[in-house]
């Protein structure tokens, strides 16, 4: 993941959902595939957890700006982590491409506005039509991000 998405920090993988999974308690027991909650959790050179934010489902994330706004906001002196081990690099058989995340997002974008029609003359029109905009927007971002990248890695 971190070489595909050219990212600039490691990514935590918790096969045995021992290191971060358990501990910080995210199991998400309702899901058939054992996938943990996406979250976001500050913990302190102690140790002390800061804050955490764990979504509802696998679609519910924070926008980054937000995220780096809330954690920036807690004035902690940055850390130089020791070095990580660095897992295996094959991507599993179920790993989506990088060339295949521009129509994935793009599929995404036009599946919310297509739940946000279906409930759009229900008594939660204004729910769903708020939760399809922040997701549309989501989705917009993501698409910028990959096509920034495809044009970095030249692909």
């Amino acid at each position: 993941m971190v070489a595909k998405l050219d990212l600039p920090f490691p990514y935590l993988s918790d096969p045995d959902r021992s290191g971060a999974i358990e501990p910080y308690g995210l199991s998400n027991p309702d899901d058939a595939r054992n996938l943990a909650y996406p979250a976001i959790v500050v913990v302190d050179r102690d140790g002390t957890e800061r804050w955490r934010w764990v979504s509802r489902d696998f679609a519910d994330r924070l926008p980054e700006a937000e995220v780096l706004e809330t954690i920036e906001g807690f004035g902690l002196p940055s850390v130089t982590a020791a070095p990580l081990a660095v897992g295996l690099a094959e991507p599993g058989p179920n790993a989506m491409p990088l060339a295949a995340l521009e129509p994935y997002f793009r599929g995404a974008k036009f599946a919310a506005m297509a739940m946000y029609l279906r409930l759009r003359d229900t008594p939660v029109k204004e729910q769903a039509k708020a939760e399809s905009k922040a997701y549309g927007a989501e989705m917009d971002r993501y698409l910028e991000v990959v096509k920034d990248l495809r044009r970095r890695k030249g692909v």
